[in-house]
């Protein structure tokens, strides 16, 4: 038998192998690259930070010249009319403007009184259940147009005894402004009462006061309010047995709704308080 031997391994040649971050810088592409001195890297950096600085904080440098001073003073009264504006026109905007335009366009046609009292019975007309509903049919119509909408208010308004309301009532039709009549006429009898320093002035008394007693109360009112005149409402209350109450500073100056100050100098009162001082709760009455 013979016996088998493996053949001897041949001896193998070793490549030498390059370290591995020689290979890498081998291997990447060459770039000259030049390395920049610390001192340019932190000048660099610096410039950003405050380039971002300015792009964060520009609008407060704009604030600081005039057109940012213009620019803000029209935001905030963008801001304003926003707030005081309950009826879809800025009370400092549209509506000044037109209460004045129809105030103007009276006194130029000698109808200041006329006009007044129309607008008046306007005002009156808008809190009118009645009135409203018709107004609605001719208002939410939409085959008329807008002027054929306005003569269908005025003659609903009518009789009138102006010439200059229902004209401005057309006027705001074709500024497309008609839905501003009601906020307009109420700014009008507003400004009227503020510009001739008139004060309404509401007099219960148990009895009917004399001429005397009225002229005397007006001048004492004059007196205490500072008023060039005042507008006295007399009303007759039985419940108050004798003496008189007086109502002022009305929020509604025209319906005389909500007044903000008063004295009561009713023998009603009177008597309430003086049981009140004994320790019995009464209501005096006739």
């Amino acid at each position: 038998s013979s016996t088998f031997f493996p053949p001897a391994p041949r001896a193998c040649a070793r490549i030498p192998q390059r370290p591995r971050r020689r290979r890498a810088e081998a291997m990447a592409p060459k770039v000259a690259t030049a390395r920049r001195p610390a001192s340019a890297s932190a000048s660099a950096v610096a410039l950003a930070l405050v380039g971002t600085a300015c792009l964060l904080w520009s609008p407060a440098f704009v604030g600081l010249t005039s057109n940012g001073a213009a620019a803000q003073g029209a935001a905030q009264r963008t801001r304003l009319s926003a707030v005081m504006d309950p009826s879809g026109l800025s009370p400092g905007g549209p509506v000044v403007a037109y209460s004045d335009a129809l105030a103007s366009a009276a006194a130029s046609q000698g109808e200041s009184v006329p006009v007044t009292k129309d607008v008046m019975k306007v005002k009156s007309l808008f809190k009118d259940t009645a009135f409203l509903n018709e107004l609605q049919f001719i208002v939410n119509n939409p085959t008329v147009s807008l002027v054929g909408k306005a003569s269908g208010m005025v003659e609903l308004m009518q009789p009138l005894e102006s010439t200059v309301l229902p004209k401005f009532v057309t006027f705001l039709a074709k500024k497309k402004r008609l839905q501003a009549l009601q906020p307009v006429v109420e700014e009008y009898m507003s400004a009227l009462y503020e510009s001739q320093n008139i004060m309404p002035v509401r007099v219960k008394s148990a009895q009917p006061l004399t001429e005397e007693q009225k002229e005397a109360i007006k001048e004492k009112m004059k007196a205490k309010l500072g008023a060039s005149d005042i507008k006295l409402v007399c009303q007759i209350e039985p419940t108050l047995i004798a003496g008189l109450t007086v109502e002022y500073g009305f929020v509604d100056p025209e319906q005389l709704g909500t007044p903000t100050s008063g004295e009561d100098m009713s023998m009603k009162t009177y008597l309430e308080k003086a049981a009140l001082d004994q320790g019995v709760v009464a209501t005096a009455g006739i």
